[in-house]
């Protein structure tokens, strides 16, 4: 009963250090940076999300300041903006900005607000607590006003808002609700706790104008209609704000209020889940309970399942935030670590201090007949070796061996120079079947090591050791003498699996890096030859203009060295863009894409190229197709690369046929051409750079071998799926884009 109690205590013990260390930690508000950093890390793991477009910024940037002066300006402007505004129907036009102080341009500011009937100013306080009202004209001309006081932490980012101070909502809230008043009505939060902001991304990807270029009518009315504009200060160094995605540079004031407005609109703020109950529950099962936990398993194991917790944590505090719940990061992850580092280091001491007794008692017991002097721990192959000296000297006593047995984890055999064995102890009963006075040449030649290796080290002991692959697992035999050679050989069976399972990964690693380096050296290699032979050839077409005696060869090798640069040109053309599209470099902007009046202007040239090479061209439209939301020049670039492609390798009098149908929730756009079919093995192989199946073009025309490359590159950037088939007499390509 001592004993059982004991060990609960020893198992408790590690969670408990690790919970009172947290605590402390916790307490003390010294976890706060890492839990800062944590937040900031979990919504760049979730990615951004799209802007709510019912939300348009106007941005005084520093192009608008230049045109119009140093800020503040006069608020004739801002009368100005209002008109532009009203003319284009905006629904709620929210000033992100303190008019606290009369102008002589109070009245035509308040004439503009009173016509317009849809203005939402704002308030705030300066340093001793005062309030920074709208001048009362100003104020009465608007339909609500909502404060801008934040209140940032450590880091200078700001992660929740007052809904309400005193009476006063906030400016994202009071927003909303006049919007909801002319719109369709949209669902407040809970007003009466903090709204924790829901990053959306980052501030350039919001929908936005400059200040001058919306007051010159340079914007469409289109843009505002219906919208909810938002007017704020975005030039470089005023208000200036932090977030998870905005670091360097910085986002303004005014992103945070769009940011609130967002998160209103979408109905998705973030619910913190800093409770005192969560937090209670997490010391319970991060502390004590997961020490519980590692206490069943070695260190190896341990270290194992600390790893998988803290993915585990990231991942489901990722997949939380993905569903709008904000999970504590440092605090787990705290525990977790703590409580590996506080179970491994008391059992490494428990081992470190039974092994201490347990050669104490050996000393003690029979230091007046064999032990002369402390034997040491056994912490290496040399100590093990004189741990097995030690059990020969005092007879083979069966209490030594236990000792032995119960201290280690490697599997230890002891045999005479005849092969007999003459000690084992139980790991090296459970993996080899081994037994007392057993031949051990049985047990180890042929599968651990071969008669004549064997033969060897019974005549002349020296150490032998092997890897192998044993029952699932990877263990290191070593075989080396005695201390005394003539007592015999000591043979150690360790598991190395956790080891080897990082020597192979690395070995895979460096397998995967010389692949990487043949690709890079292979791609170098075409991208080179394809670049020298137009060289070539305008380096001899140039030699013959110089030489031509008539008008028609001068022409003939003008016509070389024109081709030859345009080859050149598309060659270099279509690297730089595939490099652009791959690293991320070039700017996809989605637009929204009426594909039944479209498509036809795209594919009109088509009829009559198709027509001189007497191919029949079809094509056929889904009249139920769907607006599609993309960027507008990638897919044409896919579409005229495709059918480019299906023209040069169709015959005479074969057919191509396009055609885009609805497939919820996939716009399909199908190219076919007939008369031509890809072989198997060209399949895998039509999407690489430079690739061009042999054999395939009645027309002659050569070409880069980037269309397909680029294509596909295209296709995955925009989100899409594409797929080639290959069928009796067609040739099928398949690009699908997902219509939201």
């Amino acid at each position: 009963m001592n004993w059982r109690s004991d060990e609960v205590r020893w198992r408790f013990l590690p969670g408990a250090i690790a919970t009172i260390l947290m605590a402390s930690l916790f307490h003390f508000g010294l976890l706060s940076p890492l839990e800062q950093i944590g937040y900031s890390t979990l919504f760049q793991l979730r990615g951004e999300r799209k802007w709510d477009d019912r939300l348009v910024l106007i941005k005084i940037d520093e192009p608008s300041i230049k045109q119009f002066g140093q800020f503040p300006w006069k608020r004739s402007r801002y009368a100005d903006l209002l008109d532009r505004l009203t003319q284009a129907d905006a629904s709620i036009i929210a000033f992100d900005l303190l008019f606290s102080e009369s102008s002589p341009d109070d009245a035509a500011f308040a004439q503009a607000m009173l016509k317009s009937k849809r203005v939402v100013l704002a308030q705030a306080e300066d340093e001793s607590g005062q309030p920074l009202l709208p001048i009362p004209e100003l104020r009465d001309a608007a339909v609500a006003s909502g404060h801008i006081r934040i209140w940032a932490d450590t880091d200078g980012m700001t992660r929740a808002i007052q809904p309400q101070i005193n009476g006063t909502l906030a400016f994202g809230i009071a927003t909303v609700m006049s919007y909801s008043m002319m719109q369709a009505a949209i669902a407040m939060p809970d007003l009466s706790h903090p709204i924790w902001l829901n990053w959306v991304g980052r501030a350039d990807q919001i929908q936005q104008y400059s200040f001058a270029s919306v007051v010159q009518g340079d914007v469409p009315d289109s843009a505002f209609r219906d919208k909810i504009v938002i007017v704020g200060m975005t030039a470089t160094g005023m208000d200036a704000v932090p977030t998870p995605f905005n670091r360097y540079p910085l986002a303004s004031g005014v992103h945070l209020q769009a940011t609130l407005i967002d998160n209103v609109l979408q109905g998705n703020p973030v619910h913190s889940m800093r409770h005192p109950v969560i937090t209670l529950l997490i010391f319970a099962i991060g502390g004590v309970g997961f020490s519980i936990l590692l206490s069943f398993y070695r260190t190896g194991i341990q270290v194992a399942i600390a790893g998988f917790a803290i993915a585990g944590w990231i991942g489901g505090s990722v997949t939380a935030l993905q569903a709008n719940y904000l999970l504590p990061v440092a605090l787990p992850i705290g525990l977790v670590v703590s409580s590996t580092i506080a179970t491994a280091l008391i059992e490494r001491s428990r081992m470190n201090a039974a092994l201490r007794q347990q050669v104490d008692q050996l000393q003690q017991r029979y230091q007046t007949t064999v032990v002369t002097r402390p034997v040491p721990e056994a912490t290496s192959i040399r100590e093990i070796t004189q741990l097995t000296t030690l059990a020969d000297q005092l007879g083979q006593a069966q209490l030594t061996q236990q000792a032995i047995t119960h201290s280690l984890a490697i599997g230890l055999i002891a045999a005479d120079l005849r092969g007999q064995v003459w000690f084992c102890n139980e790991i090296a009963t459970s993996l080899l079947h081994v037994e007392i006075d057993q031949a051990l040449e049985a047990i180890l030649v042929p599968e651990w090591l071969c008669l004549e290796q064997w033969q060897q080290v019974l005549e002349q002991p020296h150490t032998v050791f092997v890897e192998k692959f044993y029952q699932q697992k990877w263990f290191r035999l070593q075989v080396e003498p005695l201390s005394v050679q003539t007592d015999g050989v000591l043979v150690s069976l360790e598991d190395i699996t956790i080891r080897k399972a990082i020597e192979l990964n690395l070995g895979d690693q460096i397998q995967e890096l010389n692949q990487l380096s043949e690709l890079k050296d292979e791609f170098l290699s075409t991208v080179s030859h394809e670049l020298r032979t137009p060289l070539t050839n305008m380096k001899m077409a140039i030699q013959l203009l110089k030489i031509a005696s008539t008008e028609t060869q001068k022409e003939h090798y003008l016509q070389i060295l024109e081709n030859e640069c345009n080859r050149e040109s598309d060659l270099v053309n279509g690297l730089l863009d595939l490099q652009r599209i791959e690293s991320g470099q070039q700017p996809l902007q989605s637009t929204s894409i009426e594909l039944q009046t479209w498509l036809p202007t795209l594919l009109e040239p088509f009829y009559r190229r198709t027509e001189t090479r007497q191919q029949e061209f079809n094509v056929i439209i889904d009249p139920s197709l769907p607006i599609l939301n993309c960027d507008r020049a990638a897919v044409e670039r896919v579409l005229v690369e495709l059918i480019n492609n299906a023209c040069k390798y169709t015959p005479p009098n074969e057919q191509i046929v396009v055609s885009a149908e609805w497939i919820a929730p996939w716009i399909e756009f199908r190219v076919e051409n007939s008369g031509i079919e890809i072989p198997d093995e060209a399949i895998d192989k039509i999407f690489e750079r430079f690739y061009r199946v042999p054999n395939a073009d009645p027309w002659k025309q050569g070409g880069s071998g980037l269309g397909l490359a680029l294509v596909r590159c295209l296709v995955e950037s925009l989100q899409g799926k594409i797929e080639l088939k290959s069928e009796p007499n067609w040739t099928i390509f398949i690009v699908r884009f997902k219509s939201e």
